[in-house]
C-alpha cells in the first residue's frame, strides 16, 4: 500500500500504518482470535524461549521506570508512583508495561489509532527519532494530567513498534490549580491540551517544547523535568527493544508480539469462566455536582447543579467475555464530568486487572473481551468534540468499582472468598496556588490521600487501614518532608487514621486516613481547589451482605483560627478534623469561619494561620453489624480505631469504661 506521493508505508510489506490498524480490527471480528491466531506456533514450539523473550521485554519496561523516574522532581512520579512505560506493537497494542498506572495500557492503542487516521504518516511523517506527544482525552488519552510520549521504534525501514512515557503531573494550567480540578465548563478551561504533535526528532525533544510547559502551565519546572522523565525513558526503552530484536530475530520479534496478545486473551478468558458465575449484576451510584453560584454570568450554561445518575448492567457471559451497558446514564454537560471511550477503558480496567490480570504479563488483551455500550450524548460519549474532561476520569473512576462489587459477588456465588470486597472510589487531594511576600509566583498538588485507602472488609476479616489503591497497584504515600519542601505554606501538622471512619458490619473496613495542615506564611495571596469522591451522597458501592457504606469524604477550611496563640502558649494542635471540632467545642481553638464540605470544593482563598482538614479512603463493610464478635469491638475501641459511642449505637455493645 501507498501513501500520498508513491511511497511505499512504512510498516511490515510497505503497508501504511492505517491499514495495519484496521487490519488487527478486522481480523479479530472475523476470527474471533486477536490477529486472527488460531494456533500459537512460537509458544507451542518452544515455550521456555517464548517465556524468557516475554520476561525480557517486561523486565526493560520496569527498568526504564526505575531510571527515568529520577529525573522528575514530581512527587506523583518520584515517590507515589504515577507514571508508566510500556511497548506496543506497530499496530498500538501494548505488550509489556512497568509498574505503575496500569490502567494506561488501554489507552494507548486510541491514541496509535489517532496517529494513524491523523495521516501523520504522510504529514508530517513519522520517522526514526520522532517524538510525539499528547493529552488530548479526545484522541486517547484518559485527561489531560496524563501526558503520554511516544517514540516509534524502526528496524531496517521497517515500523515494529512503539515505546510510550506517561505519568501525572502537577499542574495542567486549567481555571482551578493542580491537575484534577472540579470546575470546567470546556475544553477551554481545563487547562492545556494538545493533541498528537511531533514534538521532538532525533531522539530530542524540541526547545520550543519547553516553552509552551513555561507559558501554559503554573508548575513550570516540574512539568519541563516530568517531559524529560517521558522523553529519557522511551529512549532508553527503545534502545532495549532493539537489543532483544538482535537477540530473537525480527520475524520472532513481529510474531511474539501478536501471540503475547492472544495468549493472554485466551488466559483471561478462562480465569472468568472458572471464577464467576455468569449472569446480569447491576450497579448504581448517584453523584452532585455543584456549580451554582460559583460561575455565575460568565458562563451561564454551567451556573447550575446536577445529579448524575450512572447506573450499570455487567453481563458476564458464558464464553468470559464482559459486557457493560450503561444505558441511562447522565447526559453530557458543560461541566467537568465528561469521558470519552478511552478515559471509560481506562479506568474501569483498573478493576478487572485486580480480580483476573493480576500478573506481569497484562497487556491489552482485555480490549479483545470487553464490550460496552455507551449510549451517544451520555456524559462517557460526549459528541460535544470541545466538552470538557479534566475531572472526567473521576466520575468513570467511580464507576470503576461496579465491576469490583459486581465480579466480587460473581466470585462469592461460585464460593471464593479472597476476591470479594465492597469497594468504591475514594481519594482527596488539592491543587494549590499562591503569591509569595517577595511576588514570587507558585504552583503545586497534593495526592498523598488518594495512594493509602482502607481496604473494603472481607467475608472472613477486616479490611486493611491505608494499604490499598484502586488506581495504582503499587501505590506510595510519599514522605512529608518532601510535601513541605515543594509546598511551603503547606504544614502538616496531623496525618493518621481516623476514629470511626469506615464502613461498618461483621467485618468492618479499614479505616481512613485524615491530613491537617496549617496554612504557614502564604505571602500575598493563596487559594485551596480540592477534588473529592463523594460529593456529599454517600457511597456507591454498599456493603456487602448487609455491611455498611463507606464514610462521606470531609474537607474543612477553618479560618481566621488563634493557632498560633495556642502554639506560643504551649498549647496542643489539632491532629485532625475530630480533635480540631472537640477544641472548638471546648473553646481552646477559635476560629472566624467553618467552611465544610462532602465532596470538591471550589477554588478557596486562605491566609496565615488557617486549617486546612481532609479525610478520605474507607470501603463497605461486610455482613451485619450485629454479628460483630465481641473481642473484635473490644479491640478495636482497645486501640482507638472506633470510639465507646459507636461501640452503642452501631453495635449493640456498652461498654463499661475500661
Amino acid at each position: 500500500m501507498m501513501i500520498q506521493g508513491g511511497k511505499m508505508g512504512i510498516c511490515y510489506r510497505g503497508k501504511t500504518l492505517r491499514a495495519l490498524v484496521q487490519e488487527r480490527q478486522r481480523l479479530f471480528k472475523e476470527t474471533g482470535h486477536a490477529y486472527g491466531l488460531e494456533k500459537l506456533e512460537l509458544l507451542e514450539q518452544d515455550p521456555a524461549k517464548f517465556m524468557r523473550f516475554q520476561m525480557k521485554l517486561v523486565a526493560a519496561c520496569i527498568n526504564t521506570r526505575e531510571m527515568a523516574k529520577l529525573i522528575s522532581a514530581n512527587p506523583m512520579s518520584l515517590i507515589q508512583g504515577e507514571l508508566l512505560f510500556l511497548l506496543a506493537n506497530a499496530e498500538g497494542d501494548v505488550v509489556a508495561t512497568s509498574y505503575g498506572l496500569a490502567g494506561h495500557i488501554q489507552g494507548v492503542p486510541f491514541v496509535i489509532k489517532s496517529i494513524a487516521e491523523l495521516g501523520f504518516e504522510e504529514d508530517p511523517g513519522i520517522n526514526p527519532g520522532d517524538i510525539y506527544s499528547t493529552n488530548d482525552a479526545f484522541y486517547g488519552t484518559p485527561h489531560n494530567a496524563d501526558c503520554y510520549t511516544l517514540l516509534p521504534i524502526f528496524y531496517r525501514d521497517e515500523l515494529v513498534g512503539w515505546t510510550v512515557g506517561l505519568n501525572h503531573i502537577t499542574d495542567v494550567g486549567g481555571i482551578q490549580p493542580g491537575g484534577l480540578g472540579t470546575v470546567s465548563t470546556s475544553v477551554f478551561t481545563d487547562g492545556f491540551t494538545y493533541p498528537p504533535t511531533r514534538t521532538g526528532r532525533n531522539f530530542r525533544q524540541e526547545k520550543w517544547w519547553d516553552l509552551h510547559w513555561k507559558r501554559r502551565t503554573r508548575t513550570e519546572m516540574f512539568n519541563v523535568l516530568d517531559d524529560k522523565m517521558r522523553a529519557a525513558g522511551v529512549v532508553k526503552l527503545h534502545d532495549r527493544v532493539k537489543e532483544i530484536i538482535d537477540e530473537f530475530g525480527i520475524d520472532y520479534y513481529r510474531q511474539a508480539l501478536r501471540e503475547i496478545i492472544e495468549r493472554e486473551r485466551r488466559l483471561l478468558l478462562s480465569r472468568v469462566r472458572a471464577m464467576a458465575v455468569p449472569g446480569i449484576y447491576h450497579w448504581l451510584q448517584l453523584k452532585r455536582v455543584d456549580y451554582k453560584g460559583t460561575l455565575g454570568r460568565l458562563w451561564p450554561a454551567s451556573n447550575r447543579n446536577w445529579l448524575l445518575h450512572k447506573p450499570a448492567e455487567m453481563h458476564i457471559r458464558a464464553d468470559g467475555t464482559i459486557f457493560t451497558d450503561m444505558e441511562g446514564l447522565s447526559s453530557e454537560g458543560d461541566f467537568h464530568c465528561n469521558a470519552y471511550e478511552p478515559g471509560v477503558r481506562v479506568l474501569t480496567s483498573l478493576a478487572l486487572w485486580s480480580h483476573f490480570a493480576y500478573t506481569k504479563t497484562l497487556n491489552t488483551a482485555l480490549q479483545y473481551m470487553t464490550d460496552w455500550n455507551l449510549p451517544p450524548g451520555c456524559m462517557f460519549n460526549p459528541q460535544n468534540p470541545w466538552a470538557a474532561t479534566v475531572m472526567g476520569l473521576g466520575e468513570v473512576g467511580g464507576c470503576t468499582y461496579l465491576f469490583h462489587r459486581c465480579l466480587g459477588y460473581a466470585y462469592f456465588a461460585r464460593g471464593f472468598l479472597e476476591e470479594t470486597y465492597p469497594m468504591d472510589g475514594a481519594g482527596v487531594g488539592y491543587g494549590v496556588q499562591g503569591l509569595l511576600g517577595d511576588g514570587f509566583p507558585w504552583a503545586g498538588g497534593d495526592m498523598a490521600l488518594i495512594t493509602c485507602w482502607g481496604q473494603g472488609a472481607m467475608a472472613y476479616r477486616d479490611g486493611f487501614s491505608a494499604a490499598w489503591c484502586g488506581p495504582n497497584p503499587q501505590p506510595d504515600q510519599g514522605e512529608v518532608e518532601l510535601s513541605e519542601f515543594l509546598q511551603p505554606t503547606q504544614l502538616n501538622i496531623g496525618r493518621g487514621l481516623i476514629p470511626d471512619f469506615c464502613g461498618h458490619g461483621k467485618f468492618r473496613s479499614g479505616l481512613e486516613i485524615g491530613m491537617m495542615q496549617m496554612v504557614n506564611q502564604p505571602g500575598q495571596a493563596l487559594i485551596i481547589a480540592t477534588f473529592a469522591s463523594t460529593s456529599g451522597m454517600g457511597g456507591g458501592a454498599l456493603g456487602m451482605c448487609g455491611g455498611y457504606p463507606r464514610s462521606n469524604d470531609v474537607i474543612i477550611y477553618a479560618h481566621d483560627t488563634n493557632i498560633r496563640e495556642v502554639i506560643a502558649q504551649g498549647g496542643h494542635y489539632p491532629r485532625n478534623l475530630v480533635e480540631m471540632r472537640r477544641m472548638i467545642e471546648s473553646g481552646t481553638l477559635k476560629v472566624g469561619s467553618l467552611e465544610i464540605f462532602n465532596g470538591p470544593t471550589p477554588s478557596v482563598p486562605c491566609k496565615d494561620g488557617d486549617l486546612y482538614a481532609s479525610t478520605s479512603g474507607s470501603m463497605g463493610g461486610w455482613g451485619d453489624v450485629l454479628e460483630r464478635r465481641y473481642e473484635l469491638i473490644e479491640e478495636d475501641i482497645k486501640y482507638g480505631w472506633i470510639t465507646p459511642e459507636t461501640a452503642r449505637t452501631v453495635y449493640g455493645a456498652v461498654t463499661d469504661g475500661n
